[in-house]
């Protein structure tokens, strides 16, 4: 048991793996020009579960959305542990649901959190982009049983 001990200390010791840099400190809240950046967070359940290759697919489709959109993106990261998509962009209107939406296209899977849930550009009115569970999740925590578009429930 000793031994096991001491070569997981060599072990960290060695390592040069150290921990992420907090997103904080890493993305931008000012644009070039001075002014502040708006920012948004997507998640894309599973991605830490699945393979290099799709890492790199998500990595190069995001890339791609990012580098159209030319400066008006000032940051984006991937947090492949975590599932998460942090984009930061010039504060503009609908800019940000733009991106999100150019994102979306190309990663499906890719959902938008935040306060406006679907409300997008691109999606219709009434469209419920939630996964289920979420749905049932937001209907027990409002207390609400079938009423509004939101309540809906698709079985």
């Amino acid at each position: 048991m000793a031994s096991s001990k001491k070569s997981d200390k060599n072990l960290l010791a060695g390592s040069s793996v150290l921990p992420a840099e907090p997103l904080w400190r890493l993305a931008p809240t000012r644009g070039v020009d001075g002014r502040s950046l708006a920012d948004f967070m997507m998640l894309i359940p599973g991605l830490a579960e699945r393979p290099a290759v799709l890492h790199r697919h998500v990595a190069a489709s995001v890339r791609e959305v990012c580098e159209s959109y030319g400066d008006q993106v000032a940051f984006a990261d991937i947090n492949y542990a975590i599932n998460v998509l942090w984009v930061s962009v010039a504060a503009e209107p609908g800019l940000a649901a733009r991106v999100a939406q150019s994102i979306r296209q190309r990663v499906p899977d890719a959902l938008l959190v935040g306060g406006q849930l679907g409300a997008s550009v691109g999606l219709a009115q009434g469209d419920d982009v939630r996964p289920r569970f979420w749905r049932k999740w937001v209907l027990r925590l409002s207390g609400r049983k079938g009423s509004g578009v939101n309540a809906v429930e698709h079985q």
